[in-house]
């Protein structure tokens, strides 16, 4: 009995301790959301060094996770490897806290969308859009504006960029948001430079400039002068561009940006074949950096002189400056993979911890709940593996008999058909037949179905793989020489889009052509806009209707 009364005792001094110390965290969290606008580096700080995640319980945790991605996030470290933030915005939907929900979506976002995710991205944009849309946080609204625009930049959608980017600026503008405003403002202004429109575009830049004299910000000036001289060197004005660098030079106090203004400037020169100019604006650029051993400018400006050099014919000089180079990328390429392995070490400890804390959490537990919850969870996954399996074989079993009978087809066609027309139009179908199971077979059912569907493609097209000279003789035999008047009479369209509009017009799906084309829907999708732009044809206008009406 006294046994167990100090088993208890221990117990209860335990307890206290951790609410003590969960008490001092929960108030060293608050401290750090306090500073994390106005200064996200101070919170960071305090985040890395005042908490131990060991800790914390769930909500604490995870609100912890959501502070310290915003804080690397305003700091402007890198974030691409906080994969964290994808429990803590499942732990939030759990939760049903909308602003939480949407701020953990946003950089789970931004996240898949730096590693390539580009739906998954999307979706997931789109999902924190939703759940801030009854937040009073204009400024959160406006960054998933700015982020969806920012994606639909990277795929080349202006129009739909430059629609997300006018939204981020009215929430940015109730919010107070003058920078990020700003930046908004020169993202238009690029998106409509690369559509063409120059003078549109300088109308958005001077738009941003002159917020930026408003709040009498030097910084933001210098940043959107310089862009409009990168805007005026795309369009072949070099003088302009490099008055817009020099102007933008007083407004700076660092002197890093400084130097890449110079770098500018040299590149300018460098274009125009200017060597002496080029090598003067390299060295001032280098003499601002002096003492930056591992500083990333410092590779491009020995990286220019040796082009330089060699432009002409000094390869002597060029050498020791791709020796100066290569010995740069070897100190930076080694620092670089020291921080990706404390990233990795550094989220490995804090999964360890959450592992740790769960663990704890499980012991408190009543055993015979714990055994019970087992044994359900056990018979759940065998029936959902037993569903899965027969599903998998039905599936497999399903495919195999589709190739067979297409299989059959193609061995028959010569012996039931004396019609050479119907013999092409048949041999054509089976392509599309053979698109359409390719998009039906999933994971391991495709492994499985490789062989029989190259067995398939070698029966009908006598090869692994199209021939798309005889594909094209196809078509030409049954829609009237439609691929070689298209060849002809459009030749701005390149091989690839000859190729979609010849299968559009035969009736494929996206999704059919996808498969042949072994591109995804996405491109295919993309690749029609630019045939309908090349074709001058308005908004997302019928392909084939256009043909029958300028072929036939």
């Amino acid at each position: 009995m006294y046994k167990n009364c100090g088993f208890i005792f221990i117990l209860c001094t335990v307890f206290s301790a951790c609410n003590l110390n969960g008490n001092k965290a929960k108030e060293t969290l608050s401290r750090a959301e306090i500073l994390l606008e106005q200064n996200p580096k101070e919170a960071l700080q305090i985040l890395n060094n005042g908490i131990d995640p060991k800790n914390l319980d769930k909500e604490a945790y995870n609100k912890y996770i959501l502070l310290h991605i915003q804080a690397k996030d305003k700091a402007l470290e890198d974030i691409t490897n906080d994969t964290l933030i994808f429990e803590t915005q499942r732990y939030y939907e759990e939760k049903g806290e909308m602003e939480n929900i949407a701020i953990a979506s946003l950089y789970s976002g931004y996240i898949l969308a730096a590693r390539g995710n580009t739906q998954m991205a999307m979706s997931t944009y789109l999902n924190a859009e939703t759940h801030a849309k009854e937040s009073s946080n204009n400024a959160l609204k406006g960054l998933i504006e700015f982020y969806i625009g920012d994606l639909y930049q990277n795929q080349l959608l202006s129009d739909e960029a430059i629609i997300r980017y006018r939204q981020a600026i009215l929430y940015f503008n109730k919010a107070g948001k003058y920078k990020n405003e700003i930046i908004a403002y020169d993202k238009i202004g690029s998106n409509l430079l690369m559509k063409g429109n120059t003078d549109s575009s300088f109308y958005y830049y001077n738009k941003g400039l002159s917020l930026a004299k408003v709040h009498n910000d030097s910084t933001e000036q210098a940043f959107i002068i310089r862009n409009m001289g990168f805007a005026l060197g795309s369009i072949g004005e070099r003088d302009q561009a490099r008055a817009y660098f020099r102007h933008s030079i007083p407004y700076l106090s660092d002197n890093e940006e400084v130097a890449r203004n110079y770098l500018n400037i040299a590149y300018s020169f460098d274009e125009e074949q200017n060597k002496d100019s080029t090598l003067f604006y390299i060295n001032k650029s280098l003499t601002l950096i002096k003492g930056h051993d591992n500083h990333p400018l410092k590779l491009i400006l020995f990286q220019l002189l040796a082009k330089t050099a060699e432009k002409d014919k000094n390869y002597q000089q060029a050498l020791t400056d791709y020796k100066e180079y290569a010995a740069l990328l070897k100190k930076m390429l080694k620092g670089t993979n020291n921080q990706i392995i404390l990233d990795i070490q550094k989220k490995y400890d804090l999964e360890l911890i959450q592992n740790e804390n769960n663990s704890l959490l499980i012991q408190r537990r009543i055993v015979f709940l714990i055994i019970v919850l087992l044994f359900i969870l056990i018979l759940i996954m065998g029936l959902v593996f037993y569903r899965k399996r027969a599903k998998y074989k039905a599936a497999l079993a399903a495919a195999h008999l589709k190739i067979f009978q297409m299989q059959e087809m193609a061995d028959n066609i010569d012996e039931k058909e004396n019609s050479f027309r119907k013999v092409l139009f048949q041999h054509f179908d089976i392509l599309k037949k053979v698109a359409l199971l390719k998009t039906e077979l999933k994971g391991e059912e495709k492994k499985h179905g490789q062989k029989l569907l190259k067995k398939v493609n070698e029966i009908v097209y006598n090869q692994e793989n199209l021939d798309w000279n005889k594909l094209f003789d196809i078509m030409n035999q049954l829609y009237k020489g439609i691929p070689d008047t298209i060849r002809k009479k459009y030749p701005q369209l390149d091989e690839i889009e000859i190729r979609i509009c010849c299968l559009e017009y035969a009736g494929l799906s996206n999704n059919e052509i996808a498969v042949i084309l072994e591109f995804s829907i996405n491109t295919i999708q993309m690749k029609k806009s630019v045939i309908r732009k090349k074709l001058e044809i308005e908004g997302y206008g019928n392909i084939v209707e256009f043909f029958h009406k300028n072929l036939n």
